[in-house]
C-alpha cells in the first residue's frame, strides 16, 4: 500500500514541479511530436518529421512535394485531431519540403 501511495504522490510532486517550472510547454511539445504518426499514418510519418513548434505553428518537414501535397489537403483533420488531443497548443502546420 505504501509503495503506491508513494508512487502516487511522486508522479503528483512531478506534476506540480512541471507546471509550476514553465516546462509543461516542452512537454507538450514532445509527445505532440512522438504522437505524429498517430495523425498522419505510418506511411506518411516515415517521410515527414517534426521540426518545430514555435508560436502555435507546427513545422513539418517533408520529402518531397507530393506529400506536400498529401498532407496538406488533409492539414485541418490533422490540425483538428491535435486540438482534441492538446487544445490551443497547435493553431497551425507548416509543410516544408
Amino acid at each position: 500500500m505504501d509503495r503506491d501511495n508513494h508512487e502516487m504522490n511522486l508522479k503528483e510532486l512531478v506534476g506540480r514541479f512541471v507546471s509550476q517550472s514553465g516546462k509543461q510547454h516542452l512537454m507538450d511539445k514532445q509527445l505532440l511530436f512522438e504522437r505524429w504518426p498517430e495523425y498522419v499514418g505510418a506511411i506518411c510519418a516515415q517521410f515527414s518529421k517534426c521540426e518545430d513548434l514555435r508560436n502555435g505553428i507546427l513545422y513539418v518537414r517533408v520529402q518531397n512535394a507530393a506529400l506536400k501535397f498529401e498532407l496538406f489537403g488533409h492539414k485541418s483533420q490533422i490540425l483538428k485531431r491535435m486540438q482534441e488531443d492538446f487544445g490551443p497548443l497547435v493553431k497551425d502546420i507548416m509543410f516544408r519540403s
